[in-house]
Order: structure tokens, then sequence, then C-alpha cells
């Protein structure tokens, strides 16, 4: 990216709204309107649609299954693939910026796919990823607190026992309940330790730090710019019980 094209983020009306755009102001780095971004695990393409609403014209996505709701998404702008064929359909060297939120908890062959989003980084790109934690007090997809750092059908039975249960889940048995949780944890998250995460993104060649204390600085809420004036143990709580916040770079 030519550095006389880069535009400050701070200067571009709604940024504020999209995480990534947010980050990346935070962190000082600008992207020309121009710049090729890919939202990994884009969904029914919510943030690739607001991304070229202001003016990210090569913005575009990647899911391995339809968008839900498509909701007016421009759906020339994403592609679908699958989970049996882990090669993304782009040129080595394309992107600017790869975002992701909340995906890679579902992603089973994570080196893999890390594998692809180096290569498709263009030298100097970057990459940012909100990652959640498998110490999350509370497993958002079948609400078992702790349910992901410890996948146990006991525990998941306990939890049915106490009436636990999805919206999915309302007419069955504890045992049904419990069984249909451990279904799910073992086929459809990866929760995936921290200290995995920095020697494959070392291997890679991706330079990387987590940006926790940027999210809280940038924040739109007031009360999370609060907790990260609590000094280093707010990241560090996040990061661990919440979500890691990551920011990597290709290098050139």
């Amino acid at each position: 990216m030519s550095s006389s094209a880069i535009e400050p983020l701070s200067t571009v009306s709604g940024h504020e709204h999209i995480i990534p755009l947010r980050l990346l102001a935070t962190l000082g780095v600008g992207l020309p309107r121009t710049a090729k971004i890919l939202d990994f695990g884009c969904g029914a393409g919510a943030t690739v649609n607001a991304l070229r609403a202001l003016g990210y014209v090569n913005a575009c996505g990647y899911d391995v299954v339809q968008g839900r709701h498509n909701s007016g998404v421009d759906q020339e702008h994403i592609k679908v693939g699958t989970v049996l064929n882990l090669r993304l359909p782009y040129d080595d060297n394309t992107f600017d910026l790869v975002i992701s939120d909340q995906v890679f908890e579902h992603v089973q062959d994570q080196v893999r796919v890390f594998e692809e989003l180096h290569r498709i980084t263009a030298p100097g790109g970057y990459g940012l990823h909100l990652i959640p934690s498998r110490y999350r007090p509370l497993e958002g997809h079948i609400l078992v607190p702790f349910g992901g750092a410890f996948q146990h059908r006991w525990l998941y039975k306990l939890w049915a026992v106490l009436g636990i249960r999805t919206r999915h889940q309302k007419d069955l048995s504890a045992n049904e309940a419990a069984d249909s949780n451990a279904y799910f944890a073992i086929e459809a998250t990866r929760y995936v330790p921290t200290s995995c995460y920095r020697v494959i993104w070392t291997k890679l060649g991706f330079e990387y730090r987590f940006a926790e204390q940027e999210f809280f600085d940038g924040h739109g809420r007031s009360s999370m710019r609060r907790i990260g004036r609590l000094g280093k143990v707010a990241p560090w709580l996040y990061r661990t019980f919440r979500t890691r916040v990551v920011y990597l770079r290709k290098p050139v």
C-alpha cells in the first residue's frame, strides 16, 4: 500500500461502528479506500456491507456456509466454500487486511487456515482477529459455564439437570441435551490455547501482538474505556476469560 494513499481512519465517518477499523485507528494504522479487505467467516456479510458503504470498494467476504440472513448484502462480493477444501479461492499476496470476529473457535484445522491467510495477505498487510477464549465463564453456544475449557459430557449433563438449555433444547431430556452439547463441542468448536497461537504465527512468519489495550482505548462505550485504564490486568483478564484481540502483520 502506498503511504501517500492512506487516509487516517479517524477522518472516515462511521468507522467507529466497525470494530476492525476502530482498532486500526487506535493502533495508528490507516488504509486507503482502495485497500483489499477480506472478512474471513463473514456470515451473512454485514461487515462487508458496512465497509463497502463507507467506500471500501474492495471489501469482500468468505465463509463456508451461505449467510442465514442476507438482509440486502450484495452476494456478488461473498465467496462460499466448504470445510473440506481449505485452500481459499484467492491469489497469493492479495489482501491488505484480513479480519475475523468470533470465527476461529469453529475452525478445526487452524494451522492450515492461518497458512492460507498468510499466503493471501500482501507483504506489509495486516490481520485483525477476535478469537474467543476457551476459559470464557459461559460458553456462548451451549450456555454451559466453562463449557469450552472442560468439554465433558458429565458437565453438560449436570447443567442440563439444573435446567440449563439453549432455545433449541427446551423439549429435550437432560440426557438428550447433554448428548447434543457433547456432539456440538467436538464437531463444531476448537478452542486453541494462546500459547499454541504464538507458535503458529511465529512459524508462519507473522509479526503479532495482542491488542486488547487498544481495543479498550478505542471502544465506543465509555465503560469499556474506563476498564482499559485499570492497567495491565484488564487486557490480561479480557484475553484470558473473554476474547483474544490479535494484530498480525506480514513483513515486507
